[in-house]
């Protein structure tokens, strides 16, 4: 008989076969999600963005699905602001729905109903940095 055949035979052997095989099997990639390129904005704008965990991150290159603007509902309207006019971004969810509170430069106030497959896009001093908005609490630009 071979050595093969003789490790199922014992109950240890079996064991020992099936543990590895799940194990591997229910191994993820550490690299699971990973990034290696952003899209590169027509402006280079900084940011902070601090998630629903409080996690804070200083970006450059900030973008929104590769654009310097944030967009969203008012009423029946679409409205777009340029990175260039907003000074913060408050997110609120309300039920499925989530909203963007924006301080404009002129200190005003704008609310918009954000798409929520939207993704936030920029360089962190060492890599790059990819969130969903609607995990995004606040954002702060430069």
């Amino acid at each position: 008989m071979s050595a093969k055949n003789d490790l199922f035979r014992r109950p240890t052997g079996v064991l020992v076969v099936v543990i590895l095989t799940f194990s591997l099997l229910g191994m993820g990639s550490f690299n699971e999600g990973a990034i290696d390129s952003i899209p590169v904005p027509d402006e280079n704008f900084s940011a902070k963005i601090t998630d629903q965990l409080d996690a804070s991150f200083d970006i450059t290159h900030f973008s929104l699905d590769g654009k310097t603007l944030l967009s969203g509902k008012r009423g029946e309207g679409t409205v777009s602001i340029p990175c260039d006019n907003i000074n913060s971004i408050d997110f609120i969810k309300k039920g499925k729905d989530l909203f963007a509170s924006i301080r404009i430069k002129s200190g005003e106030r704008i609310e918009l109903k954000i798409n929520t497959a939207a993704t936030i896009y920029g360089k962190l001093s060492y890599g790059y940095f990819s969130i969903n908005i609607g995990e995004v609490k606040k954002i702060v630009i430069n």
